[in-house]
């Protein structure tokens, strides 16, 4: 009867997976903000036991407004590393505005959470401020300003990041903020999401090494002591997230879940293989019913 469970919960998921198989292709302006609700399917304890793990290998991230916290899951990737030092820099020479352009699912805003929860650099103490894009607008800005003003005679620079698109208007007034006083701004205003304006910006695209390297270091952050995933079958999981964490998320458990039903000592490419063409079968299968 478990048994049976669980094939059912991998089943269900069948029809989300079919829709990532066939998301939207184009450029990255054409995907959504936020792309429609995919929440990761939990490992059940069974799971769990199969795999050697002692909890969930991913979990769904948090707002930006909950700093990262000791002990959590991060992987840093090098196209996290080179944001890294280009905020840096951004920081060290007091820049007003800038402009973190990133897809959804990218790693964005778990990138930006290790910033929340960050003091500072070495020798550049930090005060960092966030909220969501449908939360930011110019009262919030103003608020924001006037902190750092106050940050600014202490020697503290103060960082304050925006995740998503947010109003035109807003950020237009802020710019022009910027030309109208002649002091040296004292905060730097990150904007995260998909919205393009002019000045200094950077582009994060997380690379399918890195998010096979994710899946990989993420197993063992969960417990498990010996690999039980080849790496051929980590790469063939995150050609499939195309460039999305959430959906390499959603597939590592799906897999598991899969694998762990099949009674699998090890999931290799074969697998992953038998995996997609079971998952042919239920997406057939779950059209057929529709129809």
């Amino acid at each position: 009867m478990a048994h049976e469970s669980e094939e059912r919960c991998v089943h269900q998921h069948a029809a989300t997976a079919a829709w990532l198989m066939h998301h939207p292709t184009g450029t990255a302006d054409s995907f959504p903000e936020r792309p429609p609700s995919m929440p990761i399917p939990l490992l059940s304890q069974a799971d769990q036991s199969h795999w050697g793990l002692f909890r969930q290998p991913f979990i769904q991230s948090p707002g930006m407004s909950v700093p990262s916290q000791p002990g959590e899951f991060l992987f840093a990737t090098p196209e996290h590393s080179q944001a890294r030092i280009w905020l840096e820099t951004v920081l060290r020479n007091h820049v007003g505005i800038a402009n973190l352009h990133a897809r959804p699912g990218a790693g964005a805003t778990t990138w930006a959470r290790q910033w929340m929860a960050t003091h500072g650099l070495d020798d550049l103490p930090l005060d960092v401020m966030g909220a969501e894009a449908a939360d930011f607008d110019r009262d919030l800005c103003q608020r924001w300003w006037s902190v750092a003003r106050a940050n600014q005679p202490r020697g503290i620079r103060t960082l304050c990041i925006v995740d998503g698109s947010p109003p035109s208007s807003t950020i237009q007034w802020y710019q022009q903020s910027l030309k109208l006083d002649p002091r040296q701004s004292p905060m730097t205003l990150l904007v995260m999401g998909q919205s393009k304006f002019s000045g200094v910006s950077h582009s994060m695209q997380v690379a399918t090494k890195s998010l096979a390297g994710c899946v990989l270091a993420a197993l063992t952050h969960a417990g498990q002591f010996q690999p039980r995933l080849s790496e051929s079958a980590a790469q063939l999981i995150a050609e499939w997230a195309a460039g999305n964490y959430r959906h390499l998320a959603f597939w590592t458990h799906l897999v598991l879940a899969w694998g762990a039903h099949c009674r699998c000592p090890r999931i290799g490419s074969r697998d992953i293989r038998q995996f997609d063409q079971q998952l042919q079968r239920w997406t057939a299968q779950r059209a057929t019913e529709a129809a």
